[in-house]
Order: C-alpha cells, then structure tokens, then sequence
C-alpha cells in the first residue's frame, strides 16, 4: 500500500518550527535592546492586525463573488468531492502563511539591515520560514508546490510570452511616460535591481502560489481550462487575497493606507501568476513573470536616465 505524503493539511509537524526564524528575530532585538520589548510586540501586533484584515477582507470579496455568481462554476460531470473538514483546514492554512509573511514583514530591522533601502529583513525571513515548512514537507514541496525545473509540455513558449511582453510593456510605459512628462526619471539603485529581481519576488511567489496554491487546489480542484491551463476557486482565492494585501497597508510604525489602484493591479497579476503556476506546475516561470513590471520599470528608468 502506498504511503500517503504528508501535506500541510494533514500534519501539524510544520506549524510551530516556522515560527522559529521569527522567535530568533525578536530575540535578538531584545538582546540588542533589552527595553525594546513594547517596540517588538507593537511590531507582531501591527502584524496580526494586517494579516486578520486581508483574511476577513478576503473572505468579504470571495462571497460578494459568489452572491453575483462570478466565481468559476464546475464544468460538466461532477465535481470532485472533498471533505468539509479538510476544506476548512485548508482555509486554516493559507490563513496561517498570510500570518507568517505579515509577521515578518512587520518586525523592525535589525542593525545589519538598517542601513539598507528596502526591507530586506522581512523578505529573508519568509525565504527562512519557507526553508523549514518545505523542508520538513519536502516530499509534498517537490511534487505539488512546484519547486520543480521542468515545466509541463508545451508550456513554456506561452509562459515566455507572457513573461516578456509583460517585461517590454512596462520598460516602454516607462520610457513614454517620462518623454511625456507624465513621470519624473528617478535614478536606480543596485540595491533596487536586486531587490526587484531576487529574493522578495520569489518568496511571494513561493507563498501566494506554490504553497497557498497547492493547499487550496487541493480542497477545491480546477474546474476549467483557460488557455491550456486548469483553473478555479483556488486561483481565484489566492489573487484577492493578494489584491487584499497590496490594498490595505500598514508601514513599520502602524500607519495604515489604502491603495485601490495597486490593489486591483495587484488582483490582476495574481490571476496572471495563478494562469502561469497552473499552466506550467512550476513556481519558476511565475517568478520572473512577478519579476517582470518591476524590471521593466527599472530598465526603462535607466534607459532614460
């Protein structure tokens, strides 16, 4: 009889040593700075704060979607049954990684990082709470996050379209807008081009759509092709929650801001990404496609600077 391989849904063997890079965060501030307690505790309650408002707001969307009859509907024959309990769960799960990320992104910067732009810490810290979680659940994290290399047939070519028209379309927006006048050219860091092009993007990627994606798809199988490609609720979940967090912001002193616009363009992408995950079955290719507007921004800036 074939083993069953342990998924987030079906063992808590995960759950507590993810937060151990988090713990060793905040132990070090207050090794640095043994008075610093109240700053690191503000610190996870902005944390908890946003993530509680992206899950309710989430939640919100999705049965607005579903009282207007938007969300995808099964296709023909029967959908596939999965049991209530383990949908919950699985709704329990990508609560939970919203938590994490929100956690770590929320936690002021050690010293070795506060010299920097952009907030590297938060970003390290969900690659480190990733490590553990697919570590520990490496068998599940090869065959269904897709950690893999090799995409799935003939998926490439679409994958690489998309991929550089996205690229090319906001490199030349870039480069027209500041023509125009519509924009001021801005220099652009090294610091900048890194962060654009390596760790953040692809931690989110790692979260939103391998493994929040692969624990919803589960519980809520595709249930039509779009474009060579099998979607349903699951992707459609994942995006508004993404959409969800870039609407409503909270810096690392609390104060909280709306941004619809980069909220439905984040919505947007996160179909797009969900397209590409789904399309291929690898997290790859829907790295550099996240990767893409950011680049494509900064090349255009340094084309005109």
């Amino acid at each position: 009889m074939r083993r069953q391989v342990s998924d987030p849904t079906n063992t808590a063997r995960w759950v507590l040593p993810v937060l151990l890079p988090v713990a060793a965060v905040l132990v070090a501030h207050l090794v640095l700075d043994p008075g610093g307690w109240a700053e690191a505790l503000n610190g996870l309650v902005i944390g908890a704060s946003h993530a509680a408002v992206v899950v309710f707001g989430t939640a919100l969307v999705v049965l607005v979607l579903l009282a207007a009859r938007i969300l995808v509907r099964s296709g023909k024959g029967r959908a596939t049954r999965v049991p209530a309990g383990r949908t919950w769960i699985a709704v329990a799960v990508a609560a939970y990684l919203v938590l994490l990320t929100a956690l770590s992104g929320r936690i002021a910067p050690l010293p070795i990082f506060e010299s920097l732009e952009r907030h590297w810490q938060g970003k390290i810290l969900d690659l480190l709470w990733l490590a553990v979680l697919l570590g520990i659940l490496h068998r599940w994290a090869r065959a269904e996050v897709g950690l893999r290399w090799r995409l799935e047939p003939g998926s490439a070519r679409p994958a690489l379209i998309l991929i550089g028209a996205t690229f090319g379309l906001f490199a030349g927006l870039t480069v027209l807008s500041v023509a125009l006048g519509w924009a001021p050219a801005q220099p652009v860091s090294v610091e900048q081009l890194a962060y654009d092009a390596t760790v953040p993007n692809l931690t989110e990627e790692l979260i939103w759509r391998g493994v929040m994606l692969a624990v919803l798809v589960a519980v809520l199988p595709p249930t039509r092709a779009v474009l060579g490609a099998r979607v349903g609720w699951a992707v459609v979940i994942s995006s508004v929650a993404f959409g969800v967090g870039h609407t409503v912001l909270v810096d690392l002193e609390g104060v909280w801001t709306l941004s619809l616009a980069g909220g439905l363009f984040a919505t947007a992408m996160g179909l797009l990404l969900g397209w590409v995950w789904s399309r291929t079955r690898s997290v790859w290719p829907a790295f550099l496609l996240h990767c893409a507007p950011e680049i494509g921004v900064d090349v255009g800036m340094i084309l005109v600077a």
